[in-house]
């Protein structure tokens, strides 16, 4: 099945359920003009509207922070867009009831080159883990695509700071930070830097991750929107992967699950500064 195909698929549901009343609205995306990279984020209100949906390899952003809008709505969801809105719906953000998931089965998207993009690289979900309809694709579960994560390292890391201006792109693509004051903000002075030092960056980041352990879905939203090449989820990955070693846990898969940092048990291992199990 081909993008084609999936993309009429689409505008077929989603006109039956903007002509039906079963939701208000449908967020997806627009086709995309020669002026922009991406195909941008639209909100479908009427059946016609639904016509001007799009399914391609350029669907790039994440559209989990375009919820809640009022009334019930529909949104077209890429596995980890899904997981977003998973997450959103157990933080409580969101009523369940609000919002109907359309799964739309992914190989992956591309960069401007062609290329499949890091995170999409990296991604092992071709369908969405919670949906109330899916759109399959066959050849999702047949491609095979490159890891490209790379070592862990102070000299990465240092080395992906350099290249970070501080714009907070990042943060404002990415569907957890949704706090109406982010931390970062709280302790700016009413001037910066010209250019901010390498304590302001490790902070920011840093404290970024921390926010978004057991909450990163691996979207890659936050490095697709950074104008400076950074390789912004290589450093929330190390948590998210130390919070699934050690928990069990993986954002937005379970609808039913407590967030992980929301809750504890005895049988939770106890994990020492310098690694292992205090109690062993």
């Amino acid at each position: 099945m081909s993008f084609e195909t999936q993309q009429k698929e689409l505008r077929d549901l989603c006109a039956a359920l903007l002509r039906d009343g079963a939701v208000e609205s449908v967020i997806g995306f627009g086709e995309r003009s020669d002026s922009c990279c991406v195909c941008p984020p639209i909100a479908a209100k009427r059946e016609k509207d639904a016509g001007k949906l799009a399914w391609n390899s350029r669907c790039v952003p994440n559209l989990a922070p375009y919820l809640p809008l009022r009334g019930k709505t529909a949104i077209v969801a890429k596995p980890c867009d899904a997981r977003a809105v998973v997450n959103l719906i157990v933080e409580r953000q969101i009523p369940r009831e609000s919002v109907r998931i359309i799964g739309m089965d992914c190989a992956g998207m591309t960069g401007a080159d062609g290329n499949p993009l890091r995170a999409c690289a990296e991604c092992g979900e071709r369908r969405a883990p919670v949906a109330d309809d899916i759109i399959a694709n066959e050849i999702s579960s047949r491609r095979e695509l490159e890891d490209t994560r790379g070592e862990y390292s102070a000299k990465r890391f240092k080395d992906e700071m350099k290249k970070c201006i501080l714009c907070f792109s990042c943060r404002q693509a990415c569907y957890g930070c949704y706090c109406q004051t982010c931390f970062a903000d709280r302790v700016l002075p009413n001037w910066q830097p010209a250019e901010p030092g390498f304590g302001a960056k490790m902070t920011y980041h840093l404290g970024r991750a921390m926010h978004l352990a057991g909450r990163c879905v691996e979207c890659g939203a936050c490095e697709n929107a950074c104008a400076s090449g950074v390789d912004v989820r290589y450093i929330i990955r190390g948590v998210t992967e130390f919070i699934e070693k050690e928990y069990g846990f993986r954002a937005g898969i379970d609808i039913e699950a407590s967030p992980v940092m929301q809750s504890c048990s005895m049988d939770d291992r106890n994990v020492g500064f310098w690694g292992g199990d205090e109690r062993e």
